[in-house]
């Protein structure tokens, strides 16, 4: 057994600990908290469940109302290399619109001109961007938590433990830190919502006819179907002649109302074939962004949609806590869970900073950090959960539908309760 973190003294003793982050996730939230802590000189370790060899992309997100939230916590030195990771070096931040389109005609039913800050950001470009500086332990798959005297203990696969004055989970939608403290309630709902995404190539000429839809994203839904497209900018490439090619996610998603017919196939080549009959009748160009997706595409990416509105827990008298997608999954149909994952970790690392400086008791200050982000969150996964069920109903999908409606950011967003 070894202990990548041993404070003095020693777990049977009664004394008080030095404070220790422990951060269990090495994703976007998890580097935003562990660079919180970084620029405040706060003792943090974190660990992460993949190597790097073994980690997958990921799909692009788009952060618009967390972003003054999330460079006033990484700092400017990083904050100002967030435009490197952005999607297309060739747009301008606010560029493109939020459109709704028919995809029977191609028409466009809904176009909102984009918030006043937007970045559409590759995903593993940005994780780069925040892991500048951060010593990431890689290959830690958590399996347990312990409760310490004046502590916690994170016990990980390989067998090595480490321990610390809080653990922060931010390992993801099925988070081994939920588990803990939800040991009979950490299960996702799962919803009826099925989809196939995969990340496709566009050469110059495949992409121009798109692009002049939009330049970053869109959706779609026909109308008789209820086949939901979304489509969305990976990675630009600048040719010579001025011209690009690009990478952008394709998915099809729909509602399982017959388990054999709806069901996910079992193979890639099975999946992108129930993808191009399901696509069979949108209209061009949204067709062939569908059709012109090689048969022989090697990975594809099948999900069953489940959520998990934000609960309570006893939270171990603040020596256990969770932040991002391990305290409320949601789906993406409103493109908020990035943004909430975000400013979770500017808030706790708010909280963080005043327990350093001993101007808040640690059970204190975590309550009200949960007790910020519990109604916050709740209410939002509620929200992307309707929005997924609208987007396939088109007579649903209205001005003030969950799919459609203005995405308000919240007041927490600008100004910080704890700061």
């Amino acid at each position: 057994m070894g202990s990548y973190f041993s404070s003095t003294p020693s777990a049977s003793s009664s004394a008080k600990r030095p404070m220790h982050v422990l951060i269990a996730g090495g994703g976007i939230v998890g580097l935003t908290i562990a660079q919180g802590c970084r620029e405040n000189g706060i003792p943090y370790t974190l660990f992460e469940r993949d190597t790097e060899g073994s980690r997958s992309q990921g799909w692009a997100l788009t952060l618009h109302w967390c972003l003054d939230a999330l460079e006033r916590t990484i700092g400017p030195e990083r904050a100002a290399k967030l435009p490197s990771a952005v999607v297309d070096r060739t747009l301008k931040e606010d560029a493109g619109n939020f459109l709704f389109l028919n995809a029977e005609t191609a028409e466009t039913k809904y176009k909102i001109p984009p918030s006043k800050r937007r970045l559409r950001l590759h995903r593993q470009k940005l994780r780069s961007v925040l892991a500048e500086g951060i010593d990431v332990q890689e290959g830690k798959k958590l399996t347990r938590v312990e409760e310490i005297d004046g502590g916690v203990r994170a016990h990980f696969a390989d067998g090595t433990f480490a321990d610390g004055t809080i653990l922060i989970g931010a390992d993801g939608n099925n988070s081994n830190v939920r588990k803990h403290l939800l040991p009979d309630d950490y299960a996702l709902t799962p919803l009826t919502v099925h989809l196939v995404g995969v990340i496709r190539h566009f050469t110059a000429d495949q992409g121009e006819a798109v692009r002049q839809l939009d330049p970053l994203l869109f959706q779609a839904l026909h109308p008789k179907t209820g086949n939901y497209l979304w489509y969305s900018i990976q990675e630009v490439n600048e040719e010579a002649d001025g011209r690009v090619n690009f990478d952008a996610l394709v998915i099809i998603s729909w509602i399982m109302k017959d388990p054999v017919k709806d069901a996910i196939p079992k193979t890639n080549r099975e999946r992108i074939a129930m993808m191009k009959e399901r696509a069979s009748n949108y209209a061009e160009p949204l067709r062939s962004i569908v059709m012109d997706i090689p048969d022989d595409l090697d990975f594809t990416t099948p999900l069953r949609l489940g959520d998990f509105p934000c609960r309570d827990w006893d939270n171990k008298g603040g020596r256990v806590t969770l932040a991002g997608d391990s305290a409320h999954a949601m789906t993406m149909y409103r493109g908020e869970g990035a943004n909430h994952g975000i400013l979770d970790a500017a808030l706790l690392v708010d909280q963080l900073k005043r327990m350093h400086k001993g101007e808040i008791e640690q059970k204190a200050a975590i309550d009200e950090y949960e007790g910020e982000m519990r109604p916050r969150t709740h209410t939002a996964v509620l929200k992307s959960r309707a929005a997924a069920l609208v987007a396939h109903e088109w007579d649903q999908v209205t001005d003030d539908s969950p799919v459609i409606g203005a995405r308000v950011a919240p007041v927490t967003a600008f100004k910080s309760p704890f700061a």
